[in-house]
């Protein structure tokens, strides 16, 4: 019953503006509108436009809004899915599309021309994927399965076992939730063990590093989830928006070698992606197990793939990869 009332009371709130706000705009139209317009269908196209305007624009009104949708409907919008207990999801990891198939399909006929492509430049690349948040806490997402994040990373899995990809596996051993609630990233668990994985086995390959890097911790921070904002949710007040997640800051610092005016090693190890790359808690635990031998850097396929001209021989490329 709440529910129904809460429904109710946005649908008169929004009518009520609309005649207050635009009344005297729709009864212009209605009434100097010729003929022509009602026969053409014309007409509608004008009442909704002159309906728009007359919407109040806050965001705190639209915060609000947001809220009670999230809070009383479990409603978190078209591209958000709302879990169990305050957890978010994004949608496109949920969703099946057509095409599903032929994006895996073309991504799978790319892949040894891109492992060839980094070799006959002496450049070894080490992929990481990046496991759904949807499939790793799938235990909060109230009522449905990740089956097409498992689609997908079996699909991906099985392609680049054929394709001998040397790879990082982050599926089967991922400590749980490792996720932030609010966000499609991984939370500082989650990155530490992502870095420690990749670290052991660039380290595994190249030795260890000479350089020795120190983490420095911060106070806490809130930290504003994206999903929660793409739910238009940052703006809802603290009772009907998820609980506030808080991270702690972390600084990465390299104690190098040498002289003040000394030249600096080259990074032999670049770590490229996504968003999930940049995240301090990983980048700055991958360097310090690396000991300082990488750069970070955020960049699609098609300038990962072009890098390769411009790279020296013998570096190691780690691609951190989402949404395989």
């Amino acid at each position: 019953m709440i529910k129904i009332l809460t429904v109710l009371a946005i649908i008169f709130s929004g009518f009520v503006s609309v005649v207050v706000r635009g009344g005297d705009s729709l009864y212009e139209i209605l009434k100097t509108a010729p003929l022509k317009d009602y026969l053409s269908g014309s007409l509608p196209g004008r009442v909704d436009r002159a309906v728009f305007d007359a919407i109040p624009r806050s965001a705190g009104l639209n915060g609000f809004s947001a809220g009670l949708l999230y809070k009383e409907l479990h409603d978190a919008g078209p591209v958000v899915w709302a879990g169990c207990n305050d957890w978010l999801y994004s949608a496109e990891e949920l969703r099946v599309d057509r095409r599903d198939a032929e994006n895996m399909a073309a991504r799978i006929r790319m892949l040894p021309h891109l492992v060839q492509a980094f070799a006959e430049h002496k450049i070894l690349l080490v992929v990481v994927p990046v496991p759904d948040k949807a499939e790793q806490v799938e235990g909060q997402l109230c009522g449905i399965a990740a089956d097409p994040s498992r689609v997908r990373a079996n699909a991906w899995a099985q392609a680049a076992g054929a394709a001998k990809l040397l790879q990082v596996n982050l599926r089967d051993q991922w400590p749980r939730p490792g996720y932030w609630r609010t966000d499609t990233h991984w939370d500082s668990t989650g990155a530490q063990f992502a870095a420690e994985a990749t670290a052991k086995l660039v380290n595994g390959m190249l030795g260890a590093g000479t350089e020795r890097v120190s983490l420095t911790r911060g106070p806490l921070n809130e930290r504003p989830g994206d999903l929660a904002r793409l739910a238009g949710l940052q703006d809802a007040p603290k009772w009907l928006a998820p609980a506030a997640e808080y991270v702690r800051d972390a600084r990465a610092s390299i104690q190098r070698s040498g002289g003040l005016l000394d030249e600096a090693t080259a990074p032999s190890v670049l770590l490229a992606g996504s968003s999930f790359s940049k995240i301090p808690a990983s980048s700055n635990t991958c360097r310090r197990r690396l000991a300082a031998r990488s750069r970070r850097s955020a960049m699609p396929v098609a300038a990962l793939r072009a890098l390769c001209s411009r790279c020296c021989n013998g570096s190691l490329i780690c691609w951190r990869a989402q949404r395989l």
